[in-house]
């Protein structure tokens, strides 16, 4: 199966808690996936196109960059008629059902909504409160990954999706620094926001995965974009810090916020 053109920005998104205690962990991402296929021909080819994670039962978290209206990621890629968009996990289920409720270009941030409560979905829990120094990690589902095991059948107009399980990768380090930046590069478009700048880079694909707190396990920032190589040789990676996105995740009716260690319903 070959691999999408993916965008190389990168998410990242503080998150608001559920009554969950177990720090957050790959079992909590989801990829979004696109598969493009032919029924004609049988063919198909795919895979993933970003991250997202939950912050209540129905909604999730990922970038903008990558889901705006009239996306690519929607339409089929060239020489197929025919395109599904679903989410998928490293657990093997899969949901088809949702849509982007809630679009906030200005901090790259997207919300999107499943038609109704999944066992499958783990909420993430969400904190507020970030610095300098803090060691980190995110998780996203890279595009130069292969899917490691799915198995599909075309018939008649529709892909039968009959297994997949997808690989999620995880990267560590710390925050190097908390800066405000501007970027206006293809469909990242950010003027003088505050982010949090990584001691590492990243890959396509980890856009709109979580960034969590070591020391708490708790969503902090969500992953958005590479900083240029022209600022910054390193070209480091870049979050969305929580407490900027907060008042669009508690209009979503997110289970619960700690704010700079004190939660609050």
């Amino acid at each position: 199966m070959k691999l999408l053109p993916a965008y190389f920005y990168f998410s990242a998104l503080i998150l608001i808690s559920s009554c969950n205690s177990q720090p957050v962990s790959s079992t909590y991402a989801w990829a979004i996936v696109k598969i493009s296929y032919d029924p004609a021909t049988k063919k198909a080819e795919g895979g993933s196109c970003g991250t997202a994670f939950f912050i209540n039962e129905t909604t999730f978290v990922t970038a903008h960059h990558g889901n705006e209206v009239n996306s690519a990621m929607l339409k089929p890629n060239a020489g197929y008629p025919n395109v599904r968009v679903f989410l998928a996990n490293t657990q093997g289920d899969i949901i088809d059902d949702f849509l982007i409720v809630k679009r906030a270009p200005e901090f790259d941030l997207a919300l999107g909504r499943i038609g109704k409560a999944n066992p499958a979905v783990r909420v993430c829990e969400l904190q507020t409160a970030i610095s300098a120094g803090e060691k980190v990690y995110n998780i996203g589902f890279p595009t130069d990954q292969d899917i490691p095991d799915y198995s599909f059948l075309i018939e008649g107009q529709k892909l039968i999706i009959q297994r997949i399980r997808m690989n999620a990768a995880i990267q560590e380090g710390c925050i190097q620094a908390i800066r405000s930046v501007t970027i206006n590069s293809n469909d990242v478009n950010l003027q003088d926001k505050m982010v949090a700048v990584l001691d590492h880079s990243s890959r396509i694909g980890f856009s709109g995965g979580p960034l969590v707190s070591k020391s708490s396990g708790k969503v902090i920032g969500f992953m958005s974009f590479v900083v240029p190589k022209e600022f910054d040789p390193q070209a480091p990676a870049a979050a969305i810090r929580m407490s900027d996105i907060e008042p669009f995740l508690a209009k979503e009716g997110a289970a619960k916020i700690e704010r700079d260690g004190a939660p609050q319903k």
